[in-house]
């Protein structure tokens, strides 16, 4: 039984022994998580959204509901939104993702929110944005592989972070430290290893082998990286960004086929 379920299933007993408007209201957020996690099911955002806000109504300030928010409007920008759309869900994310983070600041899945989230709203920053979220990236990130060093979506984001850092070369690298204050250190052979970990934690998880064999084509290990995209094919698209996923390996492929 995952966690939401297993929470949903708790929150039904408790209720069902409190009396009148207590149990009603202990129902009615129930529902509400139950609404929102089959609407995440369906991959459609919107409606989770508006479920787990009526969630957030009868009882605000619960961390797992603004984190569940959070990662609605986080989602909905795999659906077609304007770029000034698109800002306006990150910064309202955001602001769910911090209050959820200050209200359990054990949670490892909400310190990782705010690192994709970070990562969303550099897309629509300028250079010095970019560097400021590049660093509360990697600080969010880390703070969640400290909270649970299994997390493989830790490891991902946090391996992204380090090869796409590394990429940028020495060159840019001194630029952006005598105008932006530098970037913390990055390393390729630790993103990779990040990869490999979130891989090993979740084979299952086609993203994960996605994004590891994207890393394997930059280091030239186009066989391995081939191996890891032709797996992903294999495994069932779940989340919402599985079929973008899904056609980054299959683009790759064709590359690669290209090239051979």
């Amino acid at each position: 039984m995952d966690t939401l379920r297993m929470l949903i299933v708790v929150l039904a007993m408790a209720t069902a022994l409190m009396p009148g408007r207590a149990a009603d209201a202990g129902d009615a957020f129930a529902r509400a998580l139950a609404h929102g996690a089959e609407a995440e099911r369906r991959h459609d955002p919107q409606a989770a959204l508006e479920h787990y806000r009526a969630a957030d109504r009868l009882r605000p300030d619960d961390p797992f509901v603004l984190q569940k928010m959070a990662q609605q409007l986080s989602d909905s920008l795999f659906l077609a939104a304007d770029a000034e759309q698109g800002r306006a869900r990150v910064e309202e994310a955001l602001r769910y993702a911090h209050r959820a983070a200050e209200l359990d600041p054990s949670s490892a899945v909400n310190r990782l929110s705010l690192a994709i989230l970070y990562g969303r709203l550099a897309a629509y920053g300028g250079v010095s944005d970019k560097v400021e979220y590049a660093r509360r990236i990697r600080h969010h990130a880390e703070e969640a592989m400290t909270l649970d060093p299994g997390y493989a979506w830790a490891c991902h984001v946090l391996g992204r972070w380090h090869l796409e850092m590394a990429a940028l070369g020495s060159a840019r690298r001194a630029v952006v430290a005598v105008l932006y204050g530098g970037l913390p250190k990055a390393s390729r052979e630790e993103g990779l290893r990040l990869l490999e970990r979130a891989v090993e934690l979740e084979p299952e998880a086609l993203a994960h082998r996605v994004e590891l064999g994207l890393a394997y084509e930059k280091v030239g290990r186009s066989a391995e990286a081939r191996a890891q995209w032709e797996l992903s094919l294999k495994l069932p698209a779940v989340a919402i960004y599985d079929a973008a996923a899904r056609q980054r390996a299959i683009d790759a492929l064709a590359q690669l086929d290209t090239r051979s």
